[in-house]
């Protein structure tokens, strides 16, 4: 990701700034900032290709956690939410078996395997949204207050999982 610009509201003035913002793999980037200044609104931006000013390399897949799970289809079971986004269906007995196994270490068990997202608690969701990005595999991942409604005792699973992502991260968030 090469970001040139970017657009933050301040004093109700939306103000773009000249930046110049390099991420490569294993490297993260923490948007900080008071609420209401456009964090949300870049993300959205950078997630859909429509930045001003920035450049993802071609082929790049982006991972997009979102705070609201806008992401997620609530009709789907977490069964079928987590198969909707396997791209390698090369061996499908073994992509069961690593889908479940990704899901057990989001504590996501048969039983929630079965429900509807829509049944979900918002911590729930949170984990089937990692869950999901994991199974993506992206280039670039995108979080957007990925800790919100994550359950503190749930935290230390996410760390673990962002620590091993080895692509590049855009993170905004208001825990460390």
């Amino acid at each position: 990701l090469k970001l040139t610009s970017i657009s933050i509201i301040k004093s109700h003035k939306i103000v773009t700034k000249k930046v110049d913002v390099t991420l490569k793999k294993n490297e993260r980037l923490l948007l900080i900032g008071p609420n209401g200044i456009g964090k949300t609104t870049l993300l959205e931006k950078l997630a859909t290709g429509s930045a001003k000013g920035e450049h993802i390399t071609k082929g790049i897949h982006i991972g997009y956690y979102r705070q609201d799970f806008s992401t997620l289809n609530f009709e789907d079971t977490v069964y079928d939410s987590l198969t909707s986004v396997i791209k390698d269906t090369v061996d499908w007995n073994m992509t069961k078996e690593k889908l479940r196994s990704i899901a057990a270490g989001f504590l996501i068990d048969e039983h929630l395997l079965r429900a509807k997202i829509g049944s979900l608690s918002e911590g729930q969701k949170g984990l089937v949204s990692f869950a999901r990005l994991v199974l993506q595999k992206p280039g670039l991942l995108i979080l957007d207050e990925p800790t919100n409604h994550i359950n503190f005792r749930h935290i230390p699973v996410i760390a673990s999982a962002l620590d091993k992502y080895a692509g590049a991260m855009i993170l905004v968030s208001h825990v460390p």
